[in-house]
């Protein structure tokens, strides 16, 4: 798909990865719907859309109402007159030792890493279908195929948008309709200082610029999965394979930072 003169909504957009690939698509030539939660910040990221698409605008909205979703993906028809890409990107983690998360807890992240990523995608869905053309990348993460220490229900949510984009992409073989699987490594963004418990993880942070473009090749290409950085790729292929490996090594790692004390800062994030 040519992303020029197209209409896209970008959810998460208010900073990381949505700010990034909303500014990215915008220069690109779409008219960007920018959703999210924060007005302030999403104010910022839709003035520097603007600059490139004038008729680009911002959306306060919580992707865990399925009702916000669908009057997200209704009032952009109704507005913008289609909707051609779909970039579900607004997430949440949850960093905590599997044996105390509570059920609500989970149950909220699944709600918004993946209902919410499915009721926006289902709604835009028909209107896609009727004119044989749409986009919908849905931004996973390489923690949807190895499991991280605390991070069991994120890494859930993620492997069950993964599956389920798998399964759409399939279903939608020759609509005209191209369904794709974005799974970001280790990004510089937010999520790392959003948690009381530190992450394991502690090595180089990506920009996010990395993954924005990553989303607008996959849009481009009609490619239906890619890993960004490329080589976290690999990792999640081979864990099937080694995979108890991988998890003795996580799990020593974790000890020995709980163990040590470390208190690690994060830089700060837009």
């Amino acid at each position: 798909m040519n992303i020029k003169d197209t209409v896209a909504i970008v959810t998460g957009a208010s900073s990381g990865i949505g700010a990034a690939t909303a500014e990215d698509l915008a220069r690109r030539g779409a008219t960007v719907v920018a959703a999210a939660r924060r007005e302030d910040k999403l104010a910022e990221v839709v003035e520097r859309c603007a600059a490139h698409a004038p008729q680009s605008r911002a959306r306060m909205v919580d992707v865990a109402d399925r009702n916000a979703c669908e009057e997200l993906v209704r009032d952009t028809i109704d507005e913008l007159g289609r909707v051609d890409i779909v970039v579900n990107n607004a997430g949440v983690s949850l960093r905590r030792h599997a044996g105390e998360a509570s059920v609500d807890e989970i149950e909220r992240v699944m709600q918004i890493n993946f209902y919410g990523a499915v009721a926006i995608a289902m709604a835009a869905l028909p209107s896609m279908l009727e004119r044989r053309c749409g986009s919908i990348v849905n931004v996973t993460s390489v923690a949807g195929y190895i499991p991280n220490p605390r991070e069991s229900a994120y890494g859930a949510s993620k492997a069950a948008l993964s599956m389920w984009s798998h399964g759409l992409a399939v279903d939608l073989v020759d609509s005209g309709v191209h369904v794709g699987v974005l799974s970001p490594g280790p990004i510089d963004t937010e999520i790392w200082d959003k948690d009381e418990e530190e992450a394991a993880y502690d090595g180089k942070l990506y920009p996010p610029e990395l993954v924005a473009e990553g989303i607008a090749r996959m849009i481009e290409n009609e490619t239906v999965h890619a890993t960004v950085p490329r080589q976290y790729g690999l990792v999640g292929a081979l864990y099937p394979l080694v995979g108890g490996l991988l998890r003795k090594g996580l799990v020593a790692h974790q000890r020995r930072a709980e163990n040590a004390g470390r208190s690690r800062k994060r830089p700060s994030k837009r």
